[in-house]
């Protein structure tokens, strides 16, 4: 059983007992823009039913949000959240209600943050139930905020980015109220966890129907990049921004960020102050190890790229074929004033190939030879390594009788 076929069980089920219930939210909307309903990842459940009641009409539930009105539903391998209609009230902690009270379908509507993701969708009858008027704005491609765009933005720091993410998708446009909105109330992102940060982030990042560079335009437009990122954006360098992050052809939230804030430290800036930048961000958005590493990567090693010297083979060499060459060459690609650097790394490969040689020697047999292990041990084998790459030496033996030769030398 599918996805969308489980959510219709779960749908008709409430139905049969007599509840009011349809599919809600961000899937009825990406079905009207023409999505296919086996390509949508997520669907929601809302209903009149209460708690109990659902819990009654399942035999597999899980009560991890009853205090919310949200009951997790098993239907075959799936597991779905059905909500009850409810309002809410006060959010002292900028995320969560303070006050839940059980309601009607319009006033369940009413409380959500954007007008296309305020529709209800029967899918037995294919009827569309519009209370805020989502229809009229996914026609115009607009986001609006549901009632009071203050009002909205403010229950939910994390609306400010979803505010962002939504005017920067597909073709879409903020309809002003709500742009001023987040304006407004961005010092509310304080109050949004790092993990849902990064993830909004995510998905601006590498959705493809995101206008990946604009989303990074809306960011700096509201005054949320500040904020998010620990930088100050350059007015007159936005439409530069919004280019290379367009060009971009590799889609992880590592490149993305790395475009974006590859003027966050002074032109001149060692490696080590990038790395620190990078170590920060990490911090703020609780980036895995992976997207760290990335990051830290691309913004350490950009200066280093830009000025690879044809002169200095070793150092062409270990750039052309370090494991993520193809990251850091997408970001050159993308900023577009290095095409000589990316010629001559592309030819290196040409010539020697794109992967590095195996080492001619390693440890045990340079302490097999006679060395000792220590600091002198690890210089032999960066000597070594250095002469290899560069083409002096091409064979283990060549190694050792070289190794001997530099050995008397020190």
């Amino acid at each position: 059983m599918d996805l969308f076929s489980a959510t219709c069980r779960i749908v008709r089920t409430l139905k049969e007992a007599g509840h009011d219930t349809w599919i809600v939210g961000g899937s009825v909307r990406d079905r009207l823009l023409g999505v296919p309903v086996d390509e949508i990842e997520e669907f929601d459940v809302a209903t009149a039913a209460h708690p109990a009641q659902v819990e009654a009409t399942f035999e597999r539930t899980h009560a991890a949000g009853k205090a919310f009105g949200v009951i997790r539903v098993g239907v075959g391998p799936h597991w779905l959240e059905v909500a009850t209609f409810r309002t809410e009230e006060g959010y002292s902690d900028g995320r969560r209600p303070d006050k839940v009270e059980f309601a009607t379908a319009e006033e369940d509507v009413h409380r959500r943050d954007f007008t296309v993701n305020g529709l209800l969708w029967n899918p037995d009858t294919d009827e569309i139930r519009d209370y805020v008027g989502g229809r009229a704005d996914l026609d115009a491609r607009r986001i609006r905020a549901i009632g009071d765009a203050e009002e909205r933005i403010r229950e939910d720091g994390l609306r400010l980015l979803r505010a962002v993410r939504f005017g920067a998708w597909h073709d879409f446009e903020l309809e002003p109220a709500t742009l001023d909105a987040v304006r407004h109330h961005r010092a509310c992102l304080a109050n949004v966890s790092e993990e849902r940060l990064r993830d909004e982030l995510l998905k601006m990042a590498t959705r493809p129907s995101m206008r990946h560079g604009d989303a990074w335009r809306l960011l700096v437009e509201t005054g949320l990049a500040p904020i998010l990122l620990q930088v100050d954006p350059d007015a007159a360098q936005v439409a530069d921004d919004v280019r290379v992050i367009a060009a971009l052809t590799h889609r992880g939230l590592a490149s993305w960020l790395a475009a974006a804030t590859r003027r966050a430290c002074p032109a001149g800036s060692p490696p080590a102050a990038w790395r620190s930048y990078a170590e920060r961000l990490t911090q703020r958005l609780r980036l895995s190890t992976d997207e760290h590493r990335a990051l830290a990567d691309l913004l350490a090693d950009r200066a280093r790229y830009r000025d690879l010297d044809p002169a200095r083979p070793v150092r062409l060499r270990l750039a052309a074929t370090r494991p993520d060459a193809a990251r850091h060459e997408d970001l050159l690609a993308a900023e577009g004033d290095a095409v000589r650097i990316l010629d001559i790394l592309r030819a290196n490969r040409e010539t020697h190939g794109s992967e590095r040689p195996i080492p001619l020697l390693d440890g045990r047999r340079l302490m097999a030879a006679g060395l000792k292990p220590g600091r002198g041990l690890g210089r032999a084998l960066r000597r070594l390594r250095v002469r290899q790459l560069s083409g002096a030496l091409t064979t283990s033996e060549q190694a050792l009788t070289w190794l001997g030769l530099a050995a008397s030398d020190d």
